[in-house]
């Protein structure tokens, strides 16, 4: 999944080989956020994951949805490419939204360390932000762009 090199400047550089998703699942205006056990600490952010090799952005970014909440998405498109460090990380990372119709089948994927996934407004994710409670980078980046591209 990840190659390490070090270009022409002496600078370490980490390669990605088959790109990422952040997944922002959309119910009735509302988005998932998920709370996840990452490294001992809980971080509240959006799903997100690894593509498989031969996957496109879209079909990876629809099985990660079902992996980890076990959802499935009536309407999913690309929303925007992510860097996650540009300086180190050459990554090919997709914001990808996913509408979903149905819920009840909501179950967090726990033996990935998904503790659970509420769905939140826009004002509450907001809320969300200043208390501190996420500060996942994917996450703050996906919904930025979330917020711009529902502007224009």
């Amino acid at each position: 999944m990840l190659s390490v090199s070090i270009d022409e400047l002496g600078h370490l550089k980490l390669h990605q080989k088959n790109g990422g998703v952040v997944i922002i699942p959309i119910h009735k205006n509302q988005y998932a956020i998920i709370q996840h056990l990452r490294n001992g600490e809980n971080l509240y952010e959006f799903p997100r994951g690894f593509i498989d090799s031969g996957e496109t952005h879209l079909t990876g970014g629809e099985r990660e949805l079902k992996e980890e909440l076990n959802l499935e998405s009536s309407n999913s498109y690309i929303l925007g490419k992510l860097s996650t460090d540009s300086g180190l990380i050459s990554d090919k990372i997709q914001a990808i939204i996913c509408e979903v119709d149905d819920i009840k089948n909501l179950t967090p994927q726990k033996e990935e360390g998904v503790i659970c996934c509420k769905f939140h407004s826009l004002e509450e994710i907001f809320g969300m932000i200043k208390q501190g409670l996420i500060r996942d980078n994917f996450t703050l980046s996906a919904l930025m762009l979330l917020i711009a591209k529902n502007q224009s």
